[in-house]
């Protein structure tokens, strides 16, 4: 058989930057974070990709199997909190003047990098709203990049809400700069005019990454997070969770650890419970997620919501507040899900048994990862 080949030698010359909450390590900023780096390297291999992050020497290791071509560094991050004014006016026009004139041997040499990108993308997650305002210094900094340089600049899945006063106003003016801006609730949509779309998460289902791992798992299954839990709250926590381990009795009941160390407070200890089987962070990141059809989830977290609904499983989750965790969830239900929602407070003054319900179905998944899918493609080519 003869065949023409055809080799394409010109160099790929583009640089793509991506700026994450990743590294911490926190799983759901970690999946979406994994997502992007495995579909840009199943299809733009030999691009140069950058990702600027929390911790870049953890986030190094965590995607050291993702795209061949990556690079990592904290320049945005760093710029935002370093020499923190605590005013959102006064940082902003700080970052403005950096990326305009450099003149700081602690940012130049990323900076300038930063001129010669061919996009900046600021990938999903819930790191830009009122909560956490420092982080809206990075949003400033892209936005003059773009003023003055002329590089393209993306938002996409982004968790904006709770935004308020000069955070909101701060976002707004700097997202009337970027050239994509895509939130995945409609709160945030609605806020901010944009683009109303989905977790950057869904991104992982259409890539050849495994996300479920093939190992056994319990029926019943439970993330109760350590942060976003008020300290009141703590002591009837534990108590309700002993109780639910103790009432299982023979039955067991996983636990999962998204973020390291933080998830792991509330997981009774296994040596005194022995129907309890924890799943650290490393062995979900390693092996694939506890996930399957047929199990009953019970999770504060948003991302946890999300995937074990992907996999078939029905679930209740828990909002651990109502600007936050409650838009996050709502989200989810709004796409489709089936599970229940619930308030952490509710549940913790109810005496029932927890009652999980519903799953995505896998038509619905579909729809939403070839949504995002698309939008990957119109951003990347």
């Amino acid at each position: 058989m003869n065949a023409t080949l055809n080799f394409n030698t010109e160099p790929d010359t583009r640089r793509f930057y991506l700026v994450a909450s990743a590294g911490a390590p926190n799983f759901g900023d970690e999946f979406i974070t994994r997502a992007w780096l495995d579909w840009l390297a199943e299809n733009h291999p030999t691009a140069e990709v950058w990702l600027d992050c929390i911790h870049p020497g953890r986030a190094t290791h965590l995607f050291a199997d993702t795209h061949p071509r990556l690079r990592v560094t904290n320049t945005l991050w760093q710029l935002a909190h370093t020499e923190v004014l605590s005013d959102l006016t006064a940082d902003r026009q700080r970052a403005e003047r950096l990326i305009a004139t450099l003149g700081s041997p602690q940012y130049d040499l990323g900076l300038e990098d930063l001129r010669q990108m061919t996009s900046v993308h600021f990938l999903g997650g819930g790191y830009l709203n009122s909560l956490w305002e420092t982080n809206l210094t990075m949003v400033a900094a892209a936005a003059e990049l773009r003023r003055l340089f002329g590089v393209p600049i993306y938002a996409t899945g982004a968790g904006l809400m709770p935004a308020t006063g000069e955070a909101q106003r701060h976002l707004s003016e700097g997202f009337a700069s970027f050239d994509v801006v895509e939130a995945r609730d409609a709160p945030s949509a609605e806020t901010f005019g944009v683009r109303a779309g989905i977790d950057d998460a869904f991104l992982a289902f259409g890539t050849e990454r495994r996300i479920f791992g093939d190992y056994p798992t319990p029926d019943r299954m439970v993330l109760i997070q350590g942060d976003f839990v008020a300290d009141e709250q703590r002591e009837h926590l534990r108590t309700r969770i002993r109780e639910m381990v103790r009432e299982a009795g023979s039955e067991r009941i996983g636990f999962v650890e998204a973020y390291p160390p933080r998830d792991a407070e509330f997981v009774p200890p296994v040596e005194e419970t022995p129907n309890v089987d924890f799943f650290p962070f490393m062995r979900i990141w390693q092996e694939g997620l506890p996930m399957r059809p047929g199990q009953s989830w019970l999770t504060t977290r948003f991302h946890f919501h999300l995937l074990a609904a992907a996999a078939g499983a029905a679930g209740l989750a828990l909002a651990a507040d109502d600007e936050y965790y409650a838009v996050k969830h709502g989200s989810l239900t709004a796409l489709g899900t089936g599970w229940r929602v619930s308030s952490l407070d509710d549940w913790l003054a109810s005496a029932a048994r927890p009652e999980a319900s519903g799953s995505l179905p896998a038509e619905r998944l579909a729809t939403l990862v070839e949504q995002k899918l698309t939008l990957a493609r119109v951003l990347y080519g």
